[in-house]
């Protein structure tokens, strides 16, 4: 295994790099399984040079869009196990590294702060006595470097909806919908080095591409587990939910993410993390010693969001509003087999995935007629033969849900490059974030604050203008959550197993911020 440090930037060579020896002593892998090696190099082979070669994300991401396995790699149906849908690995490469360091972070916080613009981020805190257990909490104001790092001391700091926020995270999205033809997101998550346990095992139910910018993370990633009644395959290991070990088999993918590398994870492929990297051992092909951690290096990376689900851009959606439009009742998940549940969270046929050239009403037929085939398929199987009125009825619904849809996909696509436009060129801010535009459209409408008694997901979660009013009712809370200061001092008097110094502490803060510690309530949510 190669030391963090010890790393080496891919550069296309006149000899066939993409050989699997390559693949191991490029990245830091202490496990692939064998039937995503294949897969992977051919990958390589098509996407790789062509991303060197214009040296920026727009290359990459056009490499991507053109790249057939890429394309089986996120689309193909059933769970993994015997299908083409997985994950894979780009290697290090230089427009990667360093595009949001932890100082970026800080100033970004910071400088949106001071303009009473405060960007909501929040503390992921494993409770010591429920080691599988993910606390969210929000945060106070970030002013500098220092408060940031010593947030890093408890968990891991997030930011959803980073791409909002910072200037050089908008682009990155502007490119993905150029070059793929569907909106993105990206979050940003910072760790210091040495946490055992950075992230539980959990799903999610949206692509993403992970981009490690800073330091180093070790990534797990199985094969989504044998479903169960009541627990979503896509939202295992969150809320109330346990993702227990005895339902996972052996790692596909193991590796340490270096400065500059990348992991793609499809939707609802289950995934840990951590960046007690000393505990990794040593890789297939190396019998080198151990990866050395950092000691001084906080992990920074960002989860690029494809937004086909969150966005509805699937044939689950468009399937539930043909049924809806032909009166019928759709089938329960539960009622589905693994190749037709994860059929309906394949992303529509549309941008990078459709026929290269066709044209508007092409793609609506070609959509109907997927809709068709599915409903047919999948809800009207095995009963009896189809009246030709019937038929038709089925054709023009599917039609029209498939006209409807395509517009709705057209104008997203034009609402994110122009919001995430507007976020390049704000003439507020500065050269790390834009200030000025929160509330001035929908796409730039004001993030929601957490509840503290709220379990649900993000989406559902209900309006807080009570909880605030409590809160700020509370001369003790408000005085604990004012500052990092006296934030970290009362996770410490509440939780104090949970604190992994890794830098210098802050002083204690005042005597009244830790008497209010028996007030403060943690929630988990997603």
């Amino acid at each position: 295994m190669v030391s963090c440090s010890r790393v080496q930037y891919f550069e296309p060579v006149d000899d066939d790099p993409c050989s699997e020896e390559a693949l191991f002593s490029l990245l830091d892998l202490q496990h692939l399984a064998a039937e995503l090696r294949e897969p992977q190099l051919r990958l390589w082979r098509q996407v790789v040079p062509d991303a060197c070669l214009p040296a920026n994300f727009a290359g990459l991401f056009r490499a991507l869009a053109s790249s057939s396995t890429f394309k089986e790699l996120w689309l193909a149906t059933g769970s993994g196990n015997g299908h083409m849908r997985g994950p894979f690995l780009l290697p290090r490469l230089a427009f990667v590294e360093g595009l949001l360091t932890l100082q970026d972070v800080a100033d970004g916080l910071s400088t949106a702060t001071q303009a009473g613009e405060g960007i909501p981020a929040a503390l992921g805190l494993l409770r010591p006595d429920e080691p599988e257990e993910k606390i969210n909490s929000e945060l106070p104001p970030v002013l500098s470097l220092a408060e940031l790092q010593e947030l890093l001391n408890f968990g891991t700091v997030f930011v959803n909806g980073a791409s909002k926020h910072w200037r050089s995270l908008a682009a990155v999205c502007r490119d993905v919908g150029a070059a793929l033809g569907f909106p993105a997101n990206v979050n940003i998550y910072a760790t210091a080095p040495g946490r055992d346990v950075s992230t539980p095992v959990h799903t999610d139910h949206h692509d993403v591409l992970v981009l490690q910018t800073q330091g180093c993370k070790r990534w797990r990633v199985f094969r989504p587990p044998q479903r169960l009644a009541g627990a979503h395959p896509c939202h295992r290991g969150k809320g109330q939910d346990t993702l227990e070990s005895h339902e996972l088999d052996t790692p596909i993918v193991d590796v340490v993410l270096r400065p500059g590398e990348c992991l793609f994870v499809p939707c609802g492929f289950p995934h840990a993390t951590s960046t007690f990297l000393g505990s990794c051992g040593t890789s297939e092909r190396s019998s080198s010693s151990p990866v050395q951690e950092p000691s001084s290096t906080a992990s920074v990376h960002l989860t690029l969001g494809i937004s086909a689900a969150d966005c509805g851009l699937t044939y689950g959606t468009l399937r539930g509003q043909l049924l809806l439009e032909l009166g019928l009742e759709s089938l329960g998940d539960e009622e589905l087999d693994d190749d037709a549940f994860w059929a309906l969270y394949s992303p529509l046929r549309l941008g990078c995935l459709a026929p290269e050239d066709e044209s508007d009403e092409a793609a609506v037929q070609r959509l109907a007629r997927d809709l068709e085939r599915l409903v047919l398929e999948v809800d009207l199987a095995g009963q009896e033969p189809i009246e030709e009125e019937a038929v038709e009825e089925l054709h023009e619904a599917a039609v029209l849900v498939a006209t409807r849809w395509h517009r709705i996909w057209a104008d997203m696509l034009e609402i994110h490059d122009r919001g995430y436009m507007e976020i390049i060129i704000a003439p507020r801010g500065g050269p790390t974030v834009a200030l000025g535009l929160v509330g001035t459209s929908s796409f730039h409408s004001r993030q929601r604050r957490c509840r503290s008694d709220w379990l649900g997901s993000e989406e559902d979660m209900p309006d807080c203008d009570a909880e605030e009013a409590a809160a700020a009712a509370d001369p003790n809370i408000a005085l604990a959550t004012r500052s990092v200061g006296n934030f970290c001092d009362f996770i410490r008097a509440h939780l104090p197993e949970a604190e992994h110094a890794w830098t210098r502490p802050v002083t204690a803060g005042t005597a009244s911020a830790v008497a209010a510690a028996a007030k403060l309530r943690f929630v988990a949510i997603d």
